[in-house]
């Protein structure tokens, strides 16, 4: 199967699940999380922001700022992402037309250069146990890992997905960038 086949795979088999199984998945995924090393030595956790049929991330949000954790989330610019500090009030979002939550351009930047030990709770659409992530297609997180990854001290980057997402293989470029471990409503993998 190509990439452009298991996305529509995957984007099938996420609409497939109901939204109270998935509410309850994704918090199992979020106190897995919780319960890695690298998620103990993190400051801040930069975290995407959930479209519809998509793991939920408030979870995550909620335990980082409850362990006194920042929280970035991505915002997109041009062909790049960059990560913006999400606030701790901000109402309720505007949604762009793939219904995903929109930061304020104006929330203050994070530099990863700067964060200590940041932690990247990486969405994608399939991730296989060798690490290699199958995301939407733009590559926005690959360009951004690729900039990130020799800047930032002690960067972790880990796949959040639900057990169905986890496979044996998926197809993947020389410009992937893989991920440090995988964490599902199941199982917990580290590969760093």
């Amino acid at each position: 199967m190509n990439k452009a086949e298991l996305r529509a795979e995957m984007t099938r088999i996420m609409k497939d699940i109901g939204a109270a199984d998935l509410a309850e998945r994704s918090a199992r995924v979020a106190r897995r999380l919780g319960e890695t090393e690298a998620w103990r030595r993190a400051d801040v956790v930069l975290c995407f922001l959930s479209m519809p049929h998509e793991l939920e991330t408030a979870e995550m949000i909620r335990a980082a700022r409850a362990e006194g954790k920042t929280v970035a989330v991505p915002w997109i610019e041009g062909n790049n992402i960059r990560f913006l500090l999400l606030p701790e009030e901000t109402g309720s979002l505007a949604r762009d037309r793939w219904g995903i939550p929109v930061p304020d351009p104006s929330w203050a930047a994070l530099d990863p250069a700067r964060a200590a030990r940041p932690l990247v709770a990486a969405p994608g659409l399939a991730f296989d146990r060798s690490g290699h992530r199958l995301g939407r297609g733009k590559g926005y997180y690959d360009r951004f890992l690729a900039h990130a990854r020799p800047a930032a001290r002690g960067l972790s980057v880990i796949g959040v997905c639900l057990s169905e997402q986890l496979l044996d293989a998926v197809p993947h470029s020389a410009g992937d960038q893989r991920v440090d471990g995988i964490v599902t409503d199941a199982e917990t993998m580290l590969l760093a």
